[in-house]
Parts: C-alpha cells; sequence; structure tokens
C-alpha cells in the first residue's frame, strides 16, 4: 500500500530525533513532504543529530505546545514515544493521523515480510532466521525494525528509485511498535511468548497480550502464524493466519517439536502425521531450551517464505547468539560466569534460571518497569542459593524475595560481582539476569553486560579494589528495551 501521493508538500511532525524517527525523516523528505523533527530533549543532549537529518528538516527541541501537533497533516512517532501523550491526543481529535515509523515505512515497500514479536527472543530468533535465509542462494534479508536498522531505510532506497537486491524484510517488532500500525501485515509473524513486561507503559497485562497479537491481525489464510503452544494464553489464541506452532512439551498438528530421548533432544519438524525434518539438538552451536523455541519458531517464519524444512533447520546449526544472551564469560575457580544482562524481565530470568541444575549465585535489579517479581518466587527458591541486588529496585526486589535466598545489596557491578565471586564456589553458577531496564546506572543493556564482564575478567588479575559505585547514576529517557 502506497503513501498517498497528495502528501506531497504536506506537514509532518516527527516526534523523536532517535534512529527510528531520523530514518522517517529521510522517507518522508523522499516522499516531498515539509518535515518537522520535533524532541523534548534540548538539542546539547543529542549531539550530531542534525548531521543525520536531510538539510530540509525543520527542528524543533524541548516540550512543545499542542498546536504544533494540531497543525499537521500527518505525525509519526517513534517506538519510544508514548502513544497517548496529550499532544497525540489533542492531534487525533482534530483529525491528524498518527502513525509509527514501521507502519509508514510498511506502506512504501513491498517485499514479503517475516516478522516477531514477544517478550523474550525477538533479537536472536530474527537475526535466527534471517541467518537462515541468507544461507540459502535464493535469499537475501533486510534485517531491521526494532535492531537498529529501521524499515524506513529500505522504504527510502524503494521511493527515490535505489536498487533494492532483497527479496525479504525480517523484522523484529516490539509491542511499542504495534501499538501503532494499522496497515501492517506480515507473510509470517511469530509470537514467541508473552511474559509481563513493559507494563510500566502498558496499562496491563491484558493490553500487552493484545497489542504482541495484532501482529496476526491482517493476516489472510495464505500467511504463516508461529505461536508457542507451551503459552497458555498463545495456544489458545485464534488465527486467521496457517497455524504452525512450536513446542517442547508436546507434538502440534502442524510445526515444531522437541522429541526428548534418553541420551538427547531432538528437533522435529512435522505436518499431520509426517516427519518433514529432524536434528539431534548437540548439533547445534545454541545453548539452552528456550533456544529450541527460537530455532523452532525461525524455522517455522523460513518456511512461510517457501524454504523447505530441512533446509531450515540445517542452515540454524552453526547460528551463535548475540552478546549478553546467557553467554558464558568465563569459568575462574570452577565457578561459572554468565552474562544474561538482555534478560530485561521476569519472563526472560525465569527462562535464564531453568536452563541450570548447578546452584545460583544471581545478580539481579535495574530500572523498574512496573513488573511483579513474585513471579520469579519458585524459581529462586529451588535454584538460587544467594541473590545479590543493585540499582533502583533493590528493596523491591528484597521484599518479593524476602525467605526465598539470601540476599545481598550491590552500589555498582564492581562490588556485586566481587560479592557473588565470594558466595559462589566450585561447580556453581555467577549469573547476571537482571529483570530490570539498565537505565539507571548504565547507558543500556550492552554498557551492563559489558560492565559485568570486564569485571569478571578483572577476577583472574587478583583481589578487586575496595567496593565503590561505578560511575554516577544514568537517568535514559524511555527506550524499549
Amino acid at each position: 500500500m502506497k503513501l498517498d501521493l497528495s502528501w506531497e508538500d504536506r506537514e509532518v511532525l516527527v516526534v523523536g530525533a532517535g534512529e527510528s524517527g531520523l530514518a522517517a525523516a529521510r522517507l518522508l523528505t523522499a516522499l516531498k513532504c515539509i518535515v518537522t523533527i520535533t524532541d523534548q530533549k534540548r538539542e546539547d543532549l543529542l549531539p550530531g543529530v542534525r548531521d543525520k537529518a536531510p538539510e530540509s528538516v525543520r527542528w524543533l527541541f524541548g516540550p512543545q505546545n499542542k498546536k504544533v501537533y494540531e497543525d499537521s497533516d500527518l505525525i509519526v512517532i517513534s517506538p519510544g514515544v508514548p502513544y497517548d501523550l496529550p499532544e497525540l491526543n489533542s492531534a487525533r481529535s482534530c483529525g491528524v493521523e498518527v502513525v509509527g515509523e514501521m507502519e509508514l515505512a510498511f506502506r512504501e515497500q513491498s517485499l514479503p515480510i517475516l516478522a516477531v514479536t514477544g517478550s523474550n527472543g525477538k533479537t536472536t530468533v530474527t537475526s535466527l532466521t534471517s541467518y537462515i535465509l541468507a544461507k540459502s542462494p535464493e535469499f537475501n534479508p533486510f534485517t531491521g525494525g526494532n535492531i537498529g536498522n529501521p524499515l524506513s531505510n529500505l522504504a527510502c532506497d524503494y521511493v527515490i528509485g535505489r536498487r533494492v537486491d532483497f527479496n525479504a524484510a525480517v523484522l523484529e517488532v516490539s509491542s511499542f511498535q504495534l501499538e501503532t500500525t494499522s496497515d501492517f501485515v506480515a507473510e509470517g509473524a511469530a509470537v514467541l511468548n508473552v511474559t509481563p513486561d513493559h507494563l510500566d507503559r502498558h496499562r496491563s497485562m491484558a493490553d500487552y497480550f493484545h497489542l504482541k497479537c495484532r501482529i496476526f491481525d491482517n493476516q489472510t489464510t495464505e500467511d504463516v502464524a508461529v505461536l508457542n503452544e507451551d503459552d497458555y494464553l498463545l495456544s489458545r489464541k485464534t488465527v486467521k493466519g496457517r497455524r504452525f506452532g512450536f513446542s517442547r512439551r508436546r507434538r502440534p498438528p502442524v510445526g515444531g517439536y522437541v522429541r526428548q530421548e534418553p541420551r538427547e533432544d531432538v528437533l522435529v519438524i512435522v505436518e499431520g502425521e509426517k516427519i518433514l525434518a529432524e536434528a539431534p539438538w548437540s548439533e547445534f552451536k545454541l545453548f539452552g531450551t528456550h533456544n529450541q523455541e527460537n530455532v523452532l519458531a525461525s524455522v517455522g517464519l523460513a518456511m512461510a517464505v517457501g524454504m523447505e524444512a530441512g533446509e531450515a533447520l540445517l542452515g540454524a546449526r552453526d547460528f551463535r547468539p548475540g552478546d549478553h544472551r546467557l553467554q558464558l564469560v568465563d569459568e575462574i575457580n570452577g565457578i561459572r560466569y554468565y552474562d544474561d544482562s538482555k534478560g530485561t524481565n521476569v519472563g526472560a530470568v525465569a527462562k535464564a534460571l531453568e536452563n541450570f541444575d548447578d546452584p545460583i549465585v544471581l545478580i539481579a535489579g535495574g530500572r523498574d518497569k512496573d513488573l511483579d517479581f513474585a513471579f520469579l518466587r519458585p524459581l529462586i527458591e529451588e535454584k538460587v542459593k544467594n541473590l545479590v541486588l543493585i540499582g533502583e529496585t533493590q528493596d523491591k526486589m528484597r521484599a518479593a524475595f524476602r525467605g526465598a535466598a539470601p540476599v545481598s545489596l550491590a552500589d555498582s557491578m564492581e562490588e556485586a560481582v566481587s560479592v557473588a565471586s565470594r558466595l559462589a564456589s566450585a561447580g556453581q553458577i555467577v549469573l547476571l539476569s537482571p529483570a530490570c531496564a539498565s537505565f539507571d546506572m548504565f547507558k543500556d543493556y550492552k554498557d551492563r553486560g559489558e560492565a559485568f564482564c570486564r569485571e569478571v575478567k578483572a577476577l583472574k588479575k587478583g583481589p578487586l579494589p575496595r567496593p565503590g559505585r561505578q560511575g554516577g547514576k544514568k537517568s535514559g529517557g524511555r527506550k524499549n528495551e
């Protein structure tokens, strides 16, 4: 679906000057719109931002009055911008359409889309699906969305007539992005799981679940819907597309499952009574039961654009996930240290804990996302021998886990790793899996994970210096982590 050409020379307001907003501005400029970018931050907090946008763009920094929004012909918002801002509500009441960057870009490109959402595993499945497709000579996928390459970059190439060699787009899609979709549709769409997350922005779990499932709303019977059949709500979700279920517990009618054999697990893809493909889990380079689910979901998405099940399963075998996703950092004095800084919600931490049988010293905490930490209490009691808590949620987490495991508090990552190393013994695990956002102490989850890795590496050099707060507290804006 193309943006109506009558938008030429019309006034479009882009809200948010991050990568998504800048990409939307480039696309809108190519469409010959008159573009204004607004951001509530001061310009000095956004160094170099003007250099990343077309010269014709106008800029408004700091708080804006409602009239700026109401006088626009179209408003495009970045994922981190709350959908219910008073200024946006006022503009809608004046008849102004408000769309997200991804929705805008979707209308200006024509590739088949594979879209991935869920509370956990989105980035891994997006990257893995693209990796599987790229191993075939028949596919050249564009990879982007919520993982750093906005779809507007691709759409802009279409508009300006630049050669586009991609023949499929694999997108990570967040609930923030789905909040602003209307026409968006994916030939293959996956919801990996839905556990509590972003409840500081979404009003309830019901609203959050509904937003995640919007990824299926515009599908037809020709499209493929990939769902986690082990998720109670998703297993009962009705979809229009052809259902590809994946499960670690049971065999779905069509989809993939884990056949648990005495010596090892086997991933199996089935259609009715027919086995389409199978592979022993020992042949894959991924770690953890959660990654078994990720492989099965990725195979279902690859099949949605015509790849054979066997080829897709084979293509996944040598894939390695990105950093900070249950990554073994080192083993020191018999203690294994794992970096799962990407575990920013309770569902992700649950998945991480389930992968270990040895006692765990868990480092957790950060900026609250209004999650109920009691969700983790049974696993804390079962798996965790000690808790080391950091960040703004220390008191909330300590109250939630009182009596479940001994608790220590730390004011920095340096102190947290030092304390955890003293609490753990040979044969045990030190796991960073915070269940929180990182913006109270770090730039983002990567910065937090890198700090953990540095401190673990420092353990090999001898006793750590006296613990102290690492840097200053950082108060980031609202981001989708």
